[in-house]
């Protein structure tokens, strides 16, 4: 396994440099990271992400502040845990949002699931994942570290649902904890029609950006 993994000198440059920690406890991202080969911890975050998507202009600033509060949180709990190699502090979070604008976080109840599911049969609804990175900025004296931001969206467009496939999926137990009540990249697979966009935005994080974001660091000698 060792062997398939990516060996770019950013990446190793990243892991030799930096205490590299992911602000999540999500499986999907936690694989999706691990494909890069970066040598990393995991961190949940324990913010309480309590804040009011209404008071926000868009879904996009709205998760891109979940992203940006998750990772701050992390950040600060593990720097006063004491000396260490400086930070590289990777949060995220993810929503969707139906074809009305309506932002569709975790369902509260089964019910819930499968009434937001039959809601989207047959319409388009769109991932939006808020990505935040919090670095120590080794480039510098101020000792400050740097914010990098980035939202990504990607429309999802289903087909026809009937009741007996939702019910079904639903009885799974799978949508409970997923955004949307549906995971793609599970048995959700059979709701898709096709995508606009990262299918791995949809998984939960998008790698593509996340590789962006780390060679404009590179780039800035911040890496």
């Amino acid at each position: 396994m060792d062997s398939c993994r990516f060996r770019t000198p950013l990446i190793d440059a990243l892991s030799r440099r930096f205490r590299v920690v992911l602000a999540s406890g999500s499986p999907r991202r936690k694989e999706l990271l691990d494909r890069l080969g970066i040598a990393y911890e995991v961190i949940p975050s324990g913010f309480a992400e309590d804040l009011d998507s209404t008071q926000f202009a868009s879904a996009g600033d709205y998760v891109l502040e979940n992203a940006t509060q998750k990772t701050r949180e992390v950040y600060r709990r593990t720097k006063d845990g004491g000396p260490s190699r400086p930070l590289f502090v990777i949060g995220a979070d993810t929503v969707v949002v139906n074809a009305s604008g309506t932002i569709l976080e975790k369902p509260e109840s089964h019910a819930d699931a499968a009434a937001t599911l039959k809601a989207m049969s047959g319409r388009t609804n769109t991932v939006h994942t808020g990505v935040c990175l919090l670095v120590d900025d080794v480039s510098s004296s101020s000792g400050q570290p740097r914010l990098v931001t980035a939202i990504e969206s990607t429309e999802v467009q289903f087909g026809q649902l009937d009741d007996a496939l939702v019910d079904a999926y639903v009885a799974t137990g799978e949508p409970m904890d997923k955004a949307g009540s549906y995971a793609y990249q599970s048995l959700a697979c059979f709701f898709v029609e096709s995508i606009r966009g990262d299918y791995y935005n949809v998984v939960g994080f998008p790698c593509a950006r996340f590789y962006q974001m780390l060679r404009a660091l590179h780039e800035q000698g911040a890496l």
